[in-house]
């Protein structure tokens, strides 16, 4: 329990302070409504009444003043940062103040009256409007009583009604004082429930940002992976069918990528996949869709970009590839190349996005067959399915 209440203490010292920045107005608004009324009613007829009457106007002139002063410190403090420390100990002599106010008015009442009344409402006051640490609130409390105790010897002559009153007393300290603790008990459950079901969504949240990634991601190079590259591809082209321009793809496959997987060990193959993927988000347009496809196969999807536009851009790759050697290590580079074919489908089109892949893979199919390390290129042509582009590649 001890450690639960220190890890929740500086909330609960900060909600206190907030509450006390509305309380202390009420008080003193209520404090200034009762000077008021005594002041205005001039209807005591025996010294004894006169003297209750001054000795309350007095309590509440000086309570009114010092409700001013910390209005203004309140108001002063406003806009800056409270230390840790200061909340501590405003948030102890804030209701030990108050327990003192009621304490002074109910020995100044013994006068006319063998009612304890301000007392009792006092304690209950204050265990319901703040919320008070287990050890501050026995302190309090055990304060307020001892005071009370004192206070009712000076102005109650009778000894019964003495006797009656300080039993009561103590039975309202004890009350306040178990209201206190249990509403105290009560918040720190809350408080610690609501900061593990925070942690919990926040790690939930995390565990399902991960699991998106790692179905929408190749988990080698970070690139979107084949399933993810070809749903965008297909977003894009319901995109040009609605409202025009044509829509382009670039695959690339490394030249003789298993050479190097035989020669340096697929690490090393590895690491040369990670360099040919950073070198393609360098070469690309923030809008643009790189995926990796499968093994050394790459696709770039070009959203509103015609086919020359897209063959530029594969020339671009094709040299930032070349004059770019992945670095294995200290004492290996290896020289990177790669083939690419670019295909395209045309604005209010009716081709799929298999039509447009199988366009691209047969402009790379020819750059292979033409020599490797160059750009071929696919006409748009919207009619054409994959298994005509099969049946060209047989021809």
């Amino acid at each position: 329990m001890a450690d639960s209440d220190a890890r929740v203490a500086p909330e609960v010292a900060r909600g206190n302070m907030r509450r006390l920045r509305w309380l202390v107005p009420i008080f003193l608004a209520l404090n200034l409504i009762l000077l008021a009324v005594f002041a205005l009613d001039d209807s005591s007829s025996t010294p004894i009444q006169q003297t209750w009457r001054q000795s309350l106007m007095a309590v509440y002139s000086v309570t009114s003043l010092v409700l001013v002063i910390a209005l203004l410190i309140a108001w002063r403090m406003g806009g800056q940062g409270q230390s840790e420390g200061l909340t501590r100990v405003l948030q102890g002599a804030a209701p030990l103040a108050f327990l003192i106010f009621v304490v002074v008015l109910t020995a100044i009442d013994q006068r006319v009256t063998s009612s304890i009344n301000p007392y009792l409402l006092g304690c209950m006051s204050i265990s319901l409007l703040l919320l008070l640490p287990p050890r501050t609130a026995i302190g309090l409390f055990a304060i307020a009583y001892v005071l009370l105790f004192v206070s009712l010897g000076w102005t109650q002559n009778d000894a019964a009604v003495l006797l009656s009153n300080r039993a009561n007393g103590f039975a309202a300290s004890v009350l306040g004082l178990v209201l206190s603790l249990g509403l105290w008990r009560r918040n720190t459950q809350y408080i610690l429930l609501r900061r593990e079901l925070t942690e919990r969504n926040a790690t939930l949240e995390k565990q399902k940002e991960e699991l998106v990634w790692l179905a929408t991601r190749d988990a080698l190079t970070g690139l979107y992976n084949r399933g993810e590259c070809l749903r965008l591809a297909e977003l894009e082209l319901m995109r040009t069918q609605r409202h025009g321009g044509f829509t382009s793809a670039i695959v690339l496959d490394l030249d003789f990528f298993k050479a190097v997987n035989d020669r340096h060990g697929h690490p090393a193959g590895d690491k040369v996949l990670v360099h040919v993927a950073r070198c393609l988000l360098a070469g690309v347009r923030a809008t643009d869709v790189i995926g990796r496809i499968g093994g050394e196969e790459f696709m770039v999807l070009l959203p509103q970009t015609d086919i020359d536009s897209a063959a530029g851009l594969s020339y671009k790759l094709r040299r930032l590839l070349h004059d770019s050697p992945a670095r294995i290590n200290n004492d290996l580079s290896i020289a990177v190349t790669a083939s690419f074919g670019v295909g395209s489908m045309p604005g209010g089109h009716d081709g799929t996005v298999a039509a447009l892949y199988a366009a691209a893979d047969n402009a790379l199919y020819d750059a292979k067959r033409l020599g490797r390390d160059r750009v071929e290129r696919t006409e748009p042509d919207a009619s054409l399915t994959p298994s005509d582009y099969q049946r060209m590649r047989r021809h």
